[in-house]
């Protein structure tokens, strides 16, 4: 299987390859048709990639601005201020519905095996990234590798403005959906810290100050059914005073959305968006009590 992974791969890279267009240098990023950016299931490349789609709006006023996600995480597209003309796969990325127009100056934050597979179907004008990866012809060398900062990165190499203070807002349709879970009665939500058992019970077993409601992420507790979308859990984490996670991605929502955030990285996971998480009780436990110090 190893084999024949490696066989089908090579080739796939060499007729991505081939189906480059011819590009032209400066103009083709000063002032190109349409821009997009691709992003995978992944929570990181989700978010770094809804940084990135503000990024090309601000650096390409009036140009159509192309969003190319998975079902799973395609809601946190909400979260910009304006809406992208959505592009949403489930199996194939190769296949996204709508598809999308040839020629669009692509951009992808965290390039894999699914943009390669869109990349030879679509055959867009160039892919931007600053990440080495066959689906890539034009690579960009950035100072950071920490989101958002590698998006400013990427734009300031480019000579292309961008508002590097923007922070995703939540959508009043799915604010609504976290409220209804929270406080199905009244759709009034009290303040709460956000958490995941396994972090709600090193507080339990070490008798930690905890000032809020702790709202359960996860376990038998849990009030929030386990279907529910990530865009809700997203929203879930804004309307959050504090996140305290031993699960990667809410530790990734919290960091993209600015919610104040500790965490639990047992396996070395919480990486790409800068801050350093706990990778023991104790120290999980310092920080908690640095972030009620510092308050919210």
């Amino acid at each position: 299987m190893k084999f024949l992974r490696k066989m089908f791969g090579s080739r796939r890279e060499a007729k991505v390859s081939s189906n480059w267009s011819d590009f032209r240098f400066p103009s083709d990023i000063l002032r190109p048709e349409s821009a997009g950016v691709f992003t995978s299931s992944d929570i990181s490349d989700a978010w770094s990639s809804v940084y990135m789609a503000k990024a090309l709006q601000d650096a390409y006023p009036g140009t159509p601005i192309h969003f190319v996600a998975h079902q799973d995480v395609f809601e946190l597209a909400g979260f910009l201020p304006w809406t992208p003309e959505m592009h949403i796969y489930s199996g194939d990325p190769g296949s996204p519905d709508p598809f999308p127009p040839k020629g669009v100056l692509l951009f992808s934050t965290c390039p894999g095996d699914d943009l390669l597979r869109f990349v030879e179907k679509t055959s867009p004008l160039a892919c931007v990234s600053s990440v080495k990866h066959p689906a890539v012809n034009i690579r960009i060398k950035t100072v950071s590798d920490v989101f958002p900062d590698n998006t400013h990165g990427i734009m300031s190499v480019l000579q292309l403005k961008t508002d590097m203070n923007w922070k995703p807002v939540v959508p009043r349709v799915l604010a609504d959906k976290a409220s209804t879970i929270l406080s199905p009665v009244s759709h009034r939500t009290l303040p709460y810290i956000l958490a995941t058992e396994d972090a709600s019970d090193i507080f339990k077993r070490k008798r930690a100050e905890v000032p809020l409601k702790i709202v359960l992420v996860d376990g038998n507790s849990t009030n929030i059914p386990p279907e529910t979308s990530e865009g809700i859990k997203a929203a879930l984490v804004a309307g959050a005073s504090a996140v305290a996670t031993t699960d990667r991605d809410f530790w990734i929502h919290a960091r993209a959305l600015g919610t104040p955030v500790i965490g639990l990285d047992r396996k070395g996971a919480f990486n790409g968006w800068g801050s350093e998480p706990a990778t023991g009780d104790t120290q999980f436990l310092e920080q908690w009590a640095s972030l009620i110090r510092r308050g919210w």
